[in-house]
């Protein structure tokens, strides 16, 4: 259930997001490049999720929460008929940019996850695809499993990558790890960013919270992993940094 104050959370996480596709814009460019030329971006960046996205010309696929629009554009290299679904207008604007430079086409939708517009029609995608950086950002986890299992057809699949809950909240020093916060306190968090972005309403998680959400929604969960992706040379993992969860729309 959301809190009163949803739609401030939303708005404030739009202004924060639309100052951060700006100021990240110029960073991406070489991985933009590597897309346009060919180059296998989602083995090479993201292999969790790549096998997933293998055999997809000719499928239909969103992508919630695009983001920097890389996976997206990615699998429209793949063939994939890709709507792209992201909060903020600058995103979906720099996005628009960055899918003429790669030299496909996709489908833009300016929208709340939690609340996606009935333009998105129900019963229609093959794969609905979210990385990294995901459910921090929702206050609703049941809205936006709901929202996903909707658009998805029978059968189709919920493929998501994310930072792990446990890596949100701790620190690896010298082989121990130190909680800046407890993994049940689940107050929303003021995010302040270092530099020339405003504030960000962050929500945190236990990984019991998203797997329900998701089988509340309907979904069958095929499988959770959690990994470590290696954050320094020699490092002993102790905990994970991120999760693959894939689910099937019964």
């Amino acid at each position: 259930m959301q809190s009163e104050n949803a739609d401030d959370h939303v708005r404030t996480n739009k202004q924060h997001w639309d100052a951060m596709a700006t100021r990240d814009w110029p960073k991406k460019a070489n991985l933009r490049k590597k897309i346009r030329d060919d180059a296998p971006y989602l083995e090479m960046m993201e292999p969790k999720i790549a096998p997933y996205l293998k055999d997809i010309n000719g499928r239909k696929v969103i992508v919630l929460q695009f983001g920097d629009g890389l996976v997206m554009l990615a699998c429209a290299k793949k063939g994939a008929v890709v709507t792209g679904v992201d909060l903020s207008g600058e995103q979906v604007r720099l996005a628009r940019e960055a899918a003429a430079y790669c030299g496909v086409d996709v489908k833009l939708v300016e929208a709340d996850c939690q609340n996606l517009p009935k333009s998105i029609p129900r019963n229609d995608f093959d794969l609905a695809v979210a990385e990294c950086g995901i459910f921090i950002w929702i206050e609703n986890l049941d809205a936006w499993m709901r929202n996903a299992y909707r658009v998805l057809k029978s059968g189709g699949k919920l493929i998501v990558s994310d930072f792990h809950p446990l890596s949100i909240i701790a620190e690896e020093t010298d082989g121990a790890v130190t909680f800046r916060k407890s993994y049940f306190d689940q107050h929303p968090k003021i995010y302040q960013p270092e530099e020339n972005a405003p504030p960000a309403v962050e929500f945190l998680w236990k990984i019991s919270d998203i797997m329900n959400a998701a089988i509340q929604a309907g979904f069958q969960v095929d499988r959770l992993e959690e990994y470590y992706v290696e954050q320094k040379a020699k490092k002993i993992p102790l905990i994970p940094t991120d999760f693959l969860l894939v689910a099937t729309k019964r």
